[in-house]
Parts: structure tokens; C-alpha cells; sequence
């Protein structure tokens, strides 16, 4: 059920956990390639220039493509560190894992979307802080006029980003809650245990920001959209308090 191959030198993270998983299973090489599959969604619809003056314009989307494989990085990151932790394979957390491949592929076009727009906009707004004008330039600047979104829209594409955020981070909470759950079966320490429960908490905060995103679009309507996403700016916040408890925690073990 769960992999508890300790290898010398490796087997212990900076806090002092143990890892268990340190041999890959077929569920995360299953998991890997969907990742990989996701972030080629991100390009493979983006057609081959035909002119240079189409590579110029294509290359405006450069910077929405880097922050979407960040965002997938990030959440292949937290999986990986997952199942290096604890190796636990239950059918709990495959049949888990298979819904959140789901929703990962569900979710890679609204974020595509999303930060393309996004992208876009503060690359267009950087270029024209340095002064640069080009055909190129306005070529895309007007294509992004005919796809501006209105309030409606803007609201429903927020929506929709918080559910796949929510859903995606709800499962990394249960997972680790499982993992917390089965203490005993997975031989953890006292550390261990509350650096599993500092995991919990952490997730139960991530979780909570896309909700109070999405509720302050629900109230205030789609004009809001602009406040509904600097909300997920609380997640900095989170991973900073985070990082600073973990070198608190290795600095014990050192």
C-alpha cells in the first residue's frame, strides 16, 4: 500500500521527515505524463508562423505561457513532494489522483486563457513603458481589443478558475489529511505528525482563497474581477509564513 524504502543519505527531508516514496510507482509515472501532456496543451494550439512578422506578434503570449507552466510546475511540485513523503498508494488516494488528472486536463484551458490575457496585457504595457512600437505590437494590441471580455465574462472566467484552483488544492488537502489519518499505519513520528499537520493547515488556507475570490465575485459582480484576483495574492502570504517555519524547524534539526 504505501513504499517505505529508506535510501541511505536521501531517505530524510531538511525537517527531518523520512521519506517513503522514494522509488516511483506507475501512478505517479501516470500523473508525470499528464503533466507533460498539460503543459503541451499550452502551445500545441498555437499555429506556426507563416511571416516573421506573425512570430513577432506570436511571441507576446511568451509571457501568459510562462506563468501557466509555473502554476503546473508548482502543482506537479506539491505532488511529487507528496508521495516522496509518505509513498501512500491506497485506493483512497488513487482513485484521488485519477480525479485530480481530471481536473488538471479540464483546467489547463481556463488557465491558458486566463493568463494569456493577462500576459499579454503587462507585456503590451511593459513595451510601451520602454516606448516600443511596432506593427507587430499593434497587430496584437489591437487583436486584444476584439477579445476583450466584458464584466459577465470576466466573472464567469474568474468562477472558473476558482473551481479548478479549489479543487485542485481541496485534494492535496485530503490527501494530506489521509496521510495524518494513517499515523500509525505509516509509522510517523512526533515531527513527522505535526509537519503533517502544518501541511493540513496550509492547504485548508489555499483552499479558502479561491472561495473568497470567487464570493467577492458573486456579490460585487464581474467589475470586481480585478480585486477577485489580487485575493490570490493571499497565497504568497501563506507560502512565505510557510518557508520561514520550515527554516525554524531545520535549523532544530541541525
Amino acid at each position: 500500500m504505501f513504499r517505505d524504502q529508506f535510501k541511505a543519505g536521501k531517505e530524510v527531508s531538511p525537517e527531518g521527515f523520512r521519506f517513503r516514496g522514494l522509488e516511483a510507482s506507475r501512478l505517479e509515472a501516470l500523473t508525470d505524463t499528464v503533466f507533460g501532456f498539460s503543459i503541451t496543451l499550452l502551445v500545441i494550439s498555437v499555429s506556426v508562423p507563416t511571416t516573421y512578422l506573425e512570430l513577432q506578434v506570436s511571441m507576446y503570449g511568451f509571457l501568459g505561457f510562462i506563468f501557466c507552466s509555473m502554476v503546473l510546475l508548482a502543482i506537479w511540485n506539491g505532488h511529487y513532494k507528496y508521495f516522496t513523503k509518505y509513498g501512500l498508494e491506497d485506493n483512497f488516494n488513487r482513485t484521488l489522483n485519477f480525479i485530480f488528472l481530471f481536473i488538471l486536463l479540464f483546467y489547463v484551458y481556463p488557465l491558458k486563457y486566463l493568463f494569456n490575457i493577462l500576459g499579454t496585457v503587462v507585456w503590451l504595457k511593459v513595451m510601451q513603458w520602454f516606448g516600443v512600437h511596432s506593427a507587430a505590437m499593434a497587430l496584437k494590441a489591437n487583436e486584444m481589443q476584439h477579445a476583450n471580455l466584458n464584466t459577465e465574462q470576466w466573472a464567469d472566467l474568474m468562477v472558473r478558475f476558482g473551481i479548478g484552483f479549489f479543487l485542485i488544492y481541496l485534494i492535496f488537502f485530503l490527501w494530506y489529511w489521509r496521510a495524518h489519518k494513517k499515523a500509525q499505519e505509516l509509522q510517523l513520528n512526533k515531527r513527522e505528525k505535526e509537519l503533517t499537520l502544518r501541511e493540513v493547515r496550509k492547504y485548508a488556507l489555499i483552499t479558502g482563497v479561491p472561495l473568497v475570490s470567487m464570493l467577492i465575485v458573486w456579490i460585487f459582480g464581474g467589475s470586481a474581477s480585478g480585486w477577485a484576483g489580487v485575493v490570490y495574492l493571499l497565497n504568497v502570504i501563506i507560502l512565505i509564513r510557510e518557508r520561514r517555519a520550515r527554516k525554524k524547524l531545520r535549523a532544530t534539526v541541525a
